[in-house]
């Protein structure tokens, strides 16, 4: 298929390109459809209403949700397990749910039966995904939802899907050769792996593979890498931003500059402590209503730090534009695409007594996300590499991320440090 077919159109051209009034007007009727929804039928909008002080007939559009305050994911466990299975905010039976999924903290995420209903065909098709395109789907396909959501909206969309999840590049690279795939979803850092093995095989992947156009997600997608990938194939590069909770947030179109906010949720970027809009062009923290009438998370804080710009867009598309997320608002960080939780940490580190304190550090080396464990012992280890090899297993198993286990000497961690400290350097 050619470049010029992948980047014309749109999935839906009428709300895509709708004028600012038009939006306006969409958003509100959401918005006050979802919180009526929401209080008839999910006790914690009900809560959040009541405590504000708002009725739903109060909430009428965008300008109202300020009213309410924000509901950061760092509570949703907390909210769970005081109020299981979904801490109030299901508004259906959940035998009327599709599937359940369980994402670290633990949050569990329900998926409701109407179709599209994480909401990433719309990005999908603005990536450059097409009917009958042959994708190989490399997100995990276990109790967190990622793999099932990228494969209901590919499939909603027409294209066929090889549900591989992650691990064994050297089948991957099989699978891709011998099935002709055009489409590629996963993780940018690990294309750049399959990448690697192919020509390890003694493959050109330009040549040997078909790939055309790929969607990465999960991780942030550097200028250097996606152009080191892109030529590594011969291919198109465009991200994603979603959560497990929520769906698609936001999606590149084909002028990569910046990620159009999905007309499935109304997205604000907030002040973090005040939950007051910010400006474009002002970082804040990502806020989501969903027009979700099965989950309706209402102002739900996703932790996320971003700035957003409300210029025009070549493409035609009129929402606006998330241009960077720059890290988490809380402790809460994501690594290799999966969310590390210090109390997760600390439940893990707990199972060794010897370990007298500990922290984190996540940095990057050649687009490869690094997590060390900086160990300060109480107790010396009999044989340190044997206690290494035991307690980065136990995390591997903790986190399904595997370590870098590293002995620091006595007075090196301080009680006040981060238990989780970002190094990573973006360009």
């Amino acid at each position: 298929m050619s470049l010029e077919e992948r980047t014309r159109g749109y999935l839906n051209r009428e709300r895509e390109t709708a004028d600012a009034a038009s939006w306006q007007a969409w958003h509100a009727g959401k918005i006050k459809e979802i919180c009526a929804l929401g209080y008839a039928r999910a006790p914690a909008v009900k809560r959040l209403l009541d405590t504000a002080g708002a009725r739903p007939e109060d909430i009428n559009g965008p300008a109202d949700l300020v009213r309410l305050p924000v509901t950061p994911k760092s509570r949703l466990a907390a909210m769970q397990a005081g109020e299981p299975p979904f801490g109030g905010w299901l508004a259906v039976p959940v035998n009327e749910l599709k599937r359940i999924f369980m994402s670290p903290g633990p949050i569990y995420d329900p998926q409701g039966r109407q179709a599209e209903y994480w909401g990433w065909a719309e990005g999908f098709y603005a990536a450059g995904f097409r009917p009958r395109d042959v994708v190989i789907n490399t997100f995990g396909y276990q109790m967190t939802p990622a793999g099932l959501m990228f494969e209901e909206s590919l499939l909603e969309l027409g294209c066929g899907v090889l549900p591989t999840g992650v691990g064994n590049t050297e089948v991957q690279v099989g699978l891709m050769r011998d099935l002709g795939v055009s489409g590629f979803v996963g993780m940018a850092s690990f294309l750049r792996k399959i990448g690697e093995k192919a020509r390890e095989m003694g493959l050109n992947p330009r040549v040997d593979l078909k790939l055309e156009i790929g969607y990465v997600a999960a991780e942030i997608l550097t200028d250097s890498l996606r152009t080191e990938v892109e030529e590594m194939f011969g291919m198109l590069i465009r991200q994603g931003y979603g959560t497990a909770d929520c769906g698609c947030l936001g999606y590149e179109c084909r002028e990569a500059n910046g990620m159009h906010f999905t007309s499935n949720a109304y997205v604000e970027i907030v002040d973090p402590q005040t939950g007051t809009p910010r400006e474009p062009g002002e970082p804040g923290e990502v806020v989501v209503t969903l027009f979700n009438p099965v989950y309706p998370l209402i102002r739900f804080g996703t932790g996320d730090l971003a700035v957003h710009t409300e210029d025009s867009c070549p493409c035609g598309r009129t929402a606006p534009r998330i241009l960077r997320i720059m890290g988490r608002v809380d402790q809460i960080t994501k690594v290799k695409g999966m969310f590390v939780h210090p109390s997760q940490a600390e439940a893990v580190v707990a199972r060794f007594p010897e370990v007298g304190a500990w922290q984190i550090v996540v940095t990057r080396e050649n687009n490869m996300d690094i997590m060390t464990f900086d160990l300060e012992m109480s107790n010396t280890p009999a044989d340190p590499a044997v206690f290494a090899a035991a307690f980065a297993n136990a995390v591997q198993e903790g986190l399904k991320l595997k370590p870098v286990v590293n002995f620091v000497p006595a007075g090196a961690i301080e009680e006040r440090d981060k238990k989780i400290r970002d190094e990573r350097q973006w360009d």
